[in-house]
């Protein structure tokens, strides 16, 4: 599905959310509190969305980990325009092949909801494994909003509309017709949090624009 999206994969996204997108991405890597100098490890990390604003921090090294081919291929080009130093590398953000207690920082935007709760529990161990101690991470997801009085609106637009989006610049509506399947599943970061808990992490839980967004934030004690 996500070698599919590749090619219209930020243009879709930034359409479908009216430019918050990029907003989010900002927020995910501003919660982090990333020092200078810092190696941070970005999961699931599609196209790279987020490196900008992990250049404003003045990181050391970005280490981007992502299964996709196409994904990973639309960040070697990026890479070419970024001057960063960037270890890109195709695999699952489940299973990782990174040394234990080798980054300073994780961040991760958008790859949540994709997960099952089992995938979700291998995740957060991976993070806890990678992390030093003190390290911190930051993982954002589109969410559904109950609290809000627009949430019926919002994930009617999520489940819906953006699909037909998908469909005028991809030709393809299931791929985006998943995003209202995921986001429903996944419900909120606040739901999953006790899983990452579980791993030993220590978690608090942001939430974005009437919910519409939230976050997963804190240490590995």
């Amino acid at each position: 599905m996500f070698d599919r999206m590749g090619p219209t994969y930020d243009l879709v996204n930034r359409v479908s959310s009216f430019g918050f997108c990029e907003l989010w991405r900002y927020q995910c890597v501003r919660h982090a509190q990333i020092q200078p100098g810092a190696v941070v490890c970005d999961l699931m990390a599609g196209s790279g969305e987020c490196w900008p604003y992990l250049r404003y921090r003045k990181v050391s090294k970005i280490i981007a980990v992502d299964f996709s081919p196409v994904m990973v291929r639309r960040q070697q080009l990026r890479s070419k325009r970024v001057d960063l130093l960037i270890d890109i590398r195709k695999e699952n953000a489940t299973k990782m092949s990174l040394p234990s207690h080798s980054v300073d920082c994780v961040v991760g935007a958008f790859g949540l909801k994709t997960l099952s709760d089992e995938s979700l529990s291998a995740f957060a161990q991976e993070i806890r494994r990678v992390l030093k101690t003190g390290g911190r991470f930051s993982l954002f997801e589109i969410s559904n909003a109950d609290r809000w009085f627009f949430g019926a609106l919002y994930r009617w637009y999520v489940a819906s509309f953006i699909p037909q989006i998908g469909r005028i610049f991809l030709g393809d509506i299931e791929c985006y017709r998943m995003l209202g399947v995921y986001t429903q599943s996944f419900g909120s970061c606040e739901r999953v949090s006790p899983i990452f808990e579980r791993a030993g992490l220590k978690v608090e839980v942001h939430h974005h624009f009437f919910g519409c967004a939230t976050a997963l934030v804190g240490i590995n004690p």
